[in-house]
């Protein structure tokens, strides 16, 4: 690792603790250079404004997510597994990762154009997930035969469907209510799917 990476390394550790427990709003680049250790000028000579620290802090953890989440759906040997694995997966993470920046959290669910870029590159990755599922299924004969144009829409429609559900269970605190029921409602959506 390279001085600037771990000077990069270090800024974005100390900005996440910060973040996770005083929010976005009321942390400030001075809290954060004090927390790293650093200097203001240096801080601002690795990135131009607190936003901009913010915006790497949840790309790291967006960027953890999608790993665990594909590690997991290459291990399954079935598309129902891989589907499952991609949906349980997620939700169990999202909401590991909303517990820890439950200030943030909100500040983000009244502001959404605050992770809006970053959310539609998360999207685009998340969309090739799952359309790549759906093909094996459909490749291995596990799921019905759907057009190549309908995959798209498909996946779309499951994506935003599947945010529907975390931002229910998200706001309404019900996750921990739901715990192993969660495989029952994964079974009744991959069987929508079989031939």
């Amino acid at each position: 690792m390279t001085k600037d990476e771990a000077i990069r390394t270090e800024v974005l550790k100390a900005a996440r603790a910060l973040f996770q427990r005083f929010g976005l709003f009321k942390t400030t680049m001075e809290d954060i250079a004090k927390a790293a250790g650093k200097g203001k000028s240096t801080l601002y000579y690795y990135y131009a404004s607190k936003d901009e620290i913010f915006d790497a802090v949840i790309s790291e953890d967006m960027e953890e997510v999608m790993t665990v989440v594909n590690l997991a759906v290459e291990k399954a040997n079935s598309a129902e597994e891989k589907l499952k694995a991609f949906t349980s997966h997620r939700i169990k993470l999202l909401t590991q990762k909303a517990a820890l920046y439950s200030i943030v959290f909100g500040e983000i669910s009244e502001n959404p154009n605050l992770i809006k870029k970053l959310k539609k590159s998360y999207e685009a990755r998340e969309l090739e997930g799952l359309k790549a599922i759906l093909s094996y299924g459909i490749e291995t004969k596990e799921f019905k035969k759907i057009e190549d144009g309908d995959l798209d829409d498909l996946a779309y429609v499951m994506l935003c469907a599947f945010r529907g559900i975390e931002m229910g269970l998200f706001e309404d605190n019900r996750i921990k209510k739901i715990g192993d029921r969660l495989e029952i409602i994964l079974d009744l959506l991959a069987n929508g799917f079989k031939n």
